[in-house]
Parts: C-alpha cells; structure tokens; sequence
C-alpha cells in the first residue's frame, strides 16, 4: 500500500500507511541504528496504540493503548476550534490503567513548504492531562494537521507552559512500497 513519509532534522523518517479502518493511520518512525516508534492513530492525530521499536521489532513492554469517548467528534478538524475528549490509557504489559483527557486546539489553516512539497496545514496543540488531578501538569504535542493526507506531522513537545523541543520536517514524499 502507498503512503507518504517525512523526514525530520533529527534523521528519523515517519511512513504514513492507511490502517484497516476508516479513517485510520498507521505510522512508523525510524531512525539510523533501526530504532524508533509505532503509533495506530485515528485521523492520523488521536493516538490509540503505540509502542518502541529496537532493531525494527516492537519493545512489548512499551505497548500503550489509548482509548476515547467519541473520537469522532473531533473530525474533521475544525479550524480554530477547540475539542476535549476523556478516556483511559492502559498499559497491558502490566495492566495499569490512567485516566486521561485530550485537548485539541485548532489553528488557522496556512500553506506550509516541507522540502519541496507545499501543503495545506492546521497547527494543532494536543494537549495531554493524566489522571484527576488538573493542577498535576500536562503535556503538550505540536503537529501540523494535514486535512488532505488525512495525517498529522509531529513537530514537537513538552510541558504545558514551558518551551517546547521542536523539530523541523524537512522533506514530505511518497513512501516506499512496503
């Protein structure tokens, strides 16, 4: 199946793959020594799997699941709009459950320059509470949102209210065939 990748300042280079359902989107994150990330998303942007890779196998005791009430409320993604969606994020390896909420905040659509592909993008904040406790902190994720790819670039993170760690995609392509 085709898909697209994009390659970051860091060296790692994400293939995007439509998943099994609708609106589904698997990632794959790569980097030099074979090592890096997996992630099954709805709408390439709300994250319901994800897991480590070591010499391109899955790391079993990173595995996270991440499930959300009405994931599809937050499609398609609305510009400048705000959605808040709760759940639980379970780790099966052992068993541990967190209550989690997702906030996504929307920005205006602009045309953005990866590489030599020019694109429509949404900046998105997706902004990540665990547990009760609001005032325990929150992280933060920026992506771009590309609504004709139906994927969201990782652009960085880090803590709510503090400077984020920011990459820079700096080529968007057609994927290889797997």
């Amino acid at each position: 199946m085709e898909g697209i990748a994009a390659r970051d300042d860091s060296g790692g280079v994400t293939t995007f793959r439509r998943g099994a359902e609708p609106g589904e989107v698997l990632e794959t994150t790569l980097f030099d020594d074979n090592s890096g990330f997996f992630l099954r998303s709805a709408g390439g942007l709300l994250v319901k799997e994800s897991y480590d890779l070591a010499n391109g196998a899955q790391v079993a005791e990173t595995v996270t699941l991440t499930s959300l009430d009405d994931v599809g409320g937050a499609f398609p993604v609305a510009e400048g709009g705000h959605v808040e969606l709760t759940g639980v994020e379970t780790v099966p390896e052992n068993g541990v459950e967190t209550p989690l909420t997702v906030t996504i905040e929307a920005g205006i659509r602009r045309r953005v320059l990866y590489g030599d592909c020019a694109v429509s993008a949404v900046p998105v904040r997706l902004i990540y509470t665990y547990g009760d406790d609001a005032d325990a902190g929150a992280s933060v994720e920026y992506l771009d949102y590309l609504p004709e790819f139906g994927i969201a670039l990782f652009l960085g993170t880090g803590e709510l209210g503090q400077a984020p760690d920011i990459y820079r995609i700096v080529e968007l392509f057609k994927a290889p065939p797997e």
